[in-house]
């Protein structure tokens, strides 16, 4: 659900959990876990930090479906 969240556009992480309705400190942890797995990545905009799902993500995305 989570990576589904962050698939719908870039988003911080309170971004993201307001998406997944979970905890701003869930949705980091979330995030830790799918940088991981290589199936999102995290860039620094200004101040901002935004996730976005990878195209390894996209495609167990997409075999989901």
């Amino acid at each position: 659900a989570v990576l589904d969240a962050i698939a719908t556009g870039p988003c911080t992480t309170s971004e993201l959990a307001r998406r997944a309705a979970v905890s701003v400190p869930s949705a980091s942890e979330h995030a830790a876990v799918l940088r991981d797995a290589d199936l999102i990545v995290t860039c620094r905009v200004g101040k901002a930090v935004l996730h976005t799902v990878t195209p390894l993500g996209a495609r167990l995305l997409e075999h989901q479906r």
